[in-house]
């Protein structure tokens, strides 16, 4: 199965998340409106823009995904079906961003490329664009492969304490880290498997791929804190403009 076709599980597993909220607003602020997110989801982000007072728009591939998002924040956003590597929007935007690691499904540096390609004509002149993923960690990607290995924090769903277990297998040629998910509920593995995939992208392939796409990275952050990225971080947090 899909897991961006299971929004109800995708709403449990991230219910009361706001790591990435603070950090987003500060940017969202600065920038101000409209904006624009890729890879919307559910709409989890939604709110923190709409409370800034500011116009948001939210692109989603997800049917299912973008159902929710509608009930959800329907009366007070706009959502569009579509392809973050491949859209046309008859409007521009002071801030687009895409949150946490949803870029890493651009499964190759071409759709890498035509994202940000479509990111940079959607863009206002003055505007600002973030982009926030891991730093690719060995330690994560090169483990066995048969030990199911814990991926979230236990979580309430179908009136159960669940949590999702993953194996992954890592392709160091095409850099695409295959995961499969498994759902724990109550102590027990359920049949139930999700697969999906991640391309890596290191911070110097990042540096080129926005240089070539007409951006000019202003900060380098390294953890939702805002602080700077170093040899020690684990996330690689773009804060850009056109060049």
């Amino acid at each position: 199965m899909n897991i961006y076709s299971n929004p109800d599980l995708y709403d449990a597993i991230h219910n009361g998340s706001n790591f990435d909220i603070e950090l987003l607003k500060t940017v969202a602020r600065s920038a101000s409106g409209p904006v624009l997110e890729l890879a919307s989801g559910t709409g989890r982000l939604t709110k923190c823009i709409l409370d800034l007072g500011l116009d948001y728009n939210g692109l989603e591939q997800s049917k299912q995904f973008l159902k929710v998002a509608n009930k959800r924040h329907g009366e007070k956003a706009q959502f569009f079906l579509g392809d973050m590597c491949d859209f046309k929007l008859k409007m521009k935007f002071q801030f687009i961003f895409i949150g946490f690691n949803s870029f890493l499904h651009n499964l190759s540096k071409y759709d890498a490329k035509n994202c940000l390609k479509c990111v940079n004509e959607h863009l206002e002149k003055k505007g600002r664009f973030l982009l926030s993923i891991y730093i690719p960690d060995p330690s994560f990607l090169y483990r066995d492969s048969n030990t199911l290995h814990p991926a979230t924090s236990f979580f309430d769903y179908e009136n159960s304490q669940c949590r999702v277990l993953e194996t992954n297998e890592y392709d160091e040629e095409t850099q695409i880290n295959k995961l499969t998910w498994y759902l724990e509920k109550d102590d027990q593995i359920t049949e139930d498997k999700y697969f999906f995939s991640m391309r890596m992208y290191y911070p110097h392939e990042m540096d080129i791929l926005l240089a070539d796409s007409g951006f000019k990275i202003e900060k380098k952050i390294g953890d939702y804190d805002g602080s700077p990225m170093d040899a020690e971080s684990e996330m690689q947090i773009y804060v850009c403009k056109k060049n």
